[in-house]
């Protein structure tokens, strides 16, 4: 982690100290250079880490067999295209990279209690919709699964309708910000919310606080209820802290969910 500009300040004087007698003046030019000299290893200190950063998250995705590695194989599948055994990485991957052919934009994989790893996977339709992959796209990428995970691997591929959500949210707001402006911006900070996260699969109670209070105007929020439902279930189940999305997705219940609106005027 990168020292502080003091630290390596006060090591530099300590170590100067120790082999020469220094002027004590405050304004000596031994301590306009040390303080330049820190300020650039400081510098250095931080790019080095935040290299360290991107290299362990490369890591991370390059560990063939991972959970991580498999949710990002998932967002790699062409369909359409052919798989063909790289000499060189000693994988199965394409030839040419075709964006457009990349249909599978949620994915989660986690693994049931008997080992199995479960890909949870759903597309977008032409006006921005998240839905299941149809019954060709379904079989394709079945096989996709069959051909890239480890011998021996069992797997079972899901890809259907949205888990619904429902809530109940109070937000108080700065006055000096119109009402219809902060709950549109609170409603698209929400949608953006259901799609915002790459790996998919749950849903955190608090990351949906941060996406409404994170709203220019709003001062506060308190969630009053939240709930969600996948097809296999019969009952809402409450989200306390976090809650695993059956299907990998959610939708709003728009119908079941509340926001209601305060100014931070009238706060208790």
């Amino acid at each position: 982690m990168a020292r502080t500009i003091n630290e390596i300040e006060l090591s530099i004087r300590n170590r100067l100290s120790a082999s020469f007698d220094l002027s004590t003046s405050a304004a000596a030019e031994w301590r306009m250079w040390t303080h330049c000299v820190a300020y650039c290893i400081h510098l250095f200190e931080i790019v080095l880490d935040h290299f360290k950063e991107e290299m362990d998250a490369d890591v991370q995705r390059e560990v063939a067999g991972s959970l991580t590695w498999y949710n990002e194989q998932c967002y790699e599948f062409q369909l359409g295209h052919e798989l063909v055994f790289s000499t060189v990485t000693g994988r199965l991957g394409y030839e040419s990279e075709d964006e457009n052919s990349k249909i599978v934009k949620i994915a989660s994989v986690d693994t049931a209690d008997d080992g199995t790893l479960m890909f949870r996977v759903a597309t977008m339709d032409d006006n921005g919709n998240i839905i299941p992959l149809t019954s060709g796209q379904m079989l394709n990428f079945i096989d996709y699964v069959n051909s890239i995970k480890f011998a021996g691997t069992k797997s079972q591929v899901i890809s259907t309708n949205a888990d619904l959500v429902k809530y109940a949210v109070k937000v108080w707001y700065n006055p000096a910000t119109p009402v219809d402006v902060i709950r549109t911006g609170v409603e698209d900070s929400l949608a953006k919310f259901r799609v915002a996260q790459r790996f998919g699969g749950v849903i955190y109670r608090h990351k949906m606080m941060e996406a409404v209070t994170s709203v220019s105007g709003v001062v506060t929020a308190k969630i009053l209820s939240l709930y969600r439902r996948g097809t296999e279930d019969a009952e809402w189940q409450e989200i306390d802290i976090v809650s695993n999305l059956y299907a990998g997705y959610f939708d709003y219940d728009q119908e079941s969910c509340s926001l209601e609106l305060l100014s931070i005027n009238d706060l208790e």
